[in-house]
């Protein structure tokens, strides 16, 4: 929220906008969903966002920036939930920080809004499958409708809303083989307004003309990127890895399938990604891996041991400050991001 009304639009953002300018939700979407790459869920919203609210910078960007803030809280109680209070508290501490998390929560387009349902889908998720509680059908409805709207956000975060799908089916027991399986049903028809939209879209291609194939080394740059290049941030998150790794037969066989689930969920939708750029159409960015980015943040800390007393906030702090001042120093991203290099332009040529 740091000077809300001096982040400027970026240039995927105005091309958003600019397609929110027509008469009528049909023309929106044939002129401006069918004619581009993404699904149709946030040019939809903000169609009649901006309708309501106009197209100021500060204005367009508060629900993604407000997505990005649940996030925070989201990925504490799934890293709770799953692996303990300290593997929430570092979670939420790493992407409160970062400037992957940050960046993309404040612009306007489907990168935060994506995280967070992808998150509400795994908590409900992971809820009704191993923890249903007195209102398991309550997490099974918030699991289809979050399941549906992942969909209709983003191509990536459809693809990780699958994998989540699929994984269920691994652990489905005698009182929710046949719930589970029509909650994925229910999903899919959901989707089904959108599938025209879908094919067509994938009859268009990737972003080649823009953007090249990833390299073999994109995994390490993307790593570099999201830690900051910081050799102080590369070092306490090694500490944080080794003290878990250090812990392995100490953690509960209930706990390690968490952490094999993290793996697959990173790891197939990069590969996925990875491959299909290389083979058919480019479409791997930094960007689409932030819908399977918070289950790499829990490879990093699922494994760490419980710190109590005045341990645990002083660790919190110490990854905080570190990455805090990798952000602000290093990577001085509140004097470069919030140039606005359009505004520069029009004064310019002025």
């Amino acid at each position: 929220m740091y000077r809300l009304q001096d982040i400027p639009f970026t240039h995927d953002e105005f091309s958003a906008l600019f397609r929110t300018r027509f008469d009528g939700f049909a023309e929106l979407i044939s002129k401006g969903v069918r004619t581009n790459t993404h699904p149709a869920g946030i040019q939809v919203f903000l169609y009649y966002w901006v309708k309501i609210f106009g197209e100021g910078e500060a204005i367009v960007k508060l629900p993604f920036i407000l997505a990005g803030i649940l996030s925070i809280y989201m990925i504490f109680r799934l890293g709770r939930e799953w692996f303990g209070p300290m593997t929430g508290l570092l979670a939420a501490a790493l992407i409160t920080s970062m400037e992957y998390t940050i960046m993309y929560s404040q612009v306007a387009r489907p990168y935060s809004s994506g995280m967070l349902l992808v998150l509400v889908m795994v908590y409900a998720w992971s809820r009704y499958l191993f923890r249903p509680g007195k209102h398991p059908y309550l997490h099974l409805g918030i699991f289809i409708i979050s399941g549906a709207l992942s969909a209709y956000n983003h191509h990536f975060s459809m693809l990780f809303a699958f994998i989540v799908g699929i994984s269920g089916l691994l652990f489905l027991n005698r009182g929710t083989r046949i719930t589970y399986p029509l909650a994925l049903v229910l999903i899919l028809v959901l989707y089904l307004p959108h599938l025209s939209i879908l094919l067509q879209q994938l009859g268009m291609g990737g972003v080649e003309g823009w953007l090249g194939k990833p390299d073999n080394d994109f995994i390490i740059r993307y790593l570099s990127y999201i830690f900051h290049y910081s050799w102080p941030v590369y070092l306490i998150l090694a500490g944080i890895l080794i003290l878990g790794l250090m812990n392995w037969r100490s953690i509960p066989d209930g706990n390690r399938k968490f952490m094999y689930l993290s793996l697959a969920w990173f790891m197939v939708p990069f590969l996925a990604g990875f491959f299909y750029s290389r083979y058919v159409n480019a479409v791997l960015q930094y960007s689409v891996l932030i819908f399977s980015f918070p289950w790499l943040i829990f490879l990093l800390t699922g494994l760490m041991p419980e710190v109590k007393g005045w341990h645990r906030p002083a660790l919190i702090s110490l990854v905080s400050i570190t990455m805090l001042l990798s952000l602000l120093l290093q990577r001085e991203y509140y004097d470069l991001f919030y140039r606005n290099r359009f505004r520069e332009l029009i004064v310019e040529t002025d």
